[in-house]
């Protein structure tokens, strides 16, 4: 799959459980890669996700 349609895909999909999967896959991948930083940026950028979705009125 080309890199632009794996962004594509990730933007425009509905459906949580299959966006959860690709999520954990990349992060596994990372992982096997030996990629701390770059798991770090993920769990930081959705736990500054978590905290906007918290703060909505």
């Amino acid at each position: 799959m080309a890199e632009k349609e794996i962004l594509y895909y990730i933007k425009n999909e509905s459906n949580t459980d299959q966006l959860y999967l690709v999520a954990v896959a990349c992060i596994e991948r990372l992982a096997k890669l030996g990629k701390p930083g770059s798991i770090k940026a993920i769990v930081d950028a959705g736990t500054t996700s978590l905290y906007k979705m918290t703060q909505k009125p």
